[in-house]
């Protein structure tokens, strides 16, 4: 077969891979990358190998996990009690976190953005609930109890609405993958 000799569709195949990999694992591109990858290849092969419209596809799959991955970690977080306090410590601790953990801790992105991301949700709800929660009427310290449960529960909804974006996003991945290869050989 003349298409398995092409450079070009092992990078393309290649950039896959890492996608496939980046829809389950925070921190890698993900679906996008598997879309950038078919298109690169059908651009370089003006597109008579793999047509415009699979393109068009897998597109379509691309846009349907970023959408997927914000809502997944945003209802999950919501579901659990997230305020919009938390929701931007989250975006603002995921990024935080990714680049320390880049820079500075050898932990990597990867994990810097997940652990940045619950402890910054967790750090917005705190702060939300010292400033504007309920008062309690046998509250004698500035931290309860109460206030260090509740922002562990919505920390640990991102952690579920991340899980369930990971899935949506991982067979959309594999979907896209198969797609791709189906419009090589048919």
């Amino acid at each position: 077969m003349e298409i398995l000799g092409q450079p070009i569709l092992w990078i393309s195949l290649s950039g896959m891979l890492v996608g496939l990999l980046g829809s389950v694992l925070p921190g890698l591109p993900g679906v996008p990358l598997i879309f950038l990858s078919a298109l690169l290849y059908a651009y370089y092969t003006s597109f008579e190998i793999v047509g415009g419209w699979v393109v068009a596809v897998l597109g379509v799959f691309a846009a349907l996990a970023m959408v997927a991955d914000f809502i997944g970690t945003s209802y999950g977080a919501k579901r659990f009690g997230a305020s919009n306090w938390g929701m931007l410590g989250g975006a603002f601790g995921g990024v935080a976190g990714a680049a320390v953990g880049f820079l500075f801790l050898g932990i990597g992105s990867l994990f810097g953005l997940i652990l940045g991301t619950i402890g910054g949700v967790f750090a917005g709800e705190y702060l939300r609930r010292q400033r504007h929660g309920e008062p309690e009427e046998n509250e004698e310290t500035p931290f309860s109890p109460n206030d260090w449960q509740r922002a562990s529960r919505a920390a640990g909804g991102v952690l579920i609405g991340y899980a369930f974006s990971a899935v949506a996003q991982g067979i959309l991945g594999v979907a896209a993958i198969i797609i791709f290869a189906v419009a090589l050989f048919y």
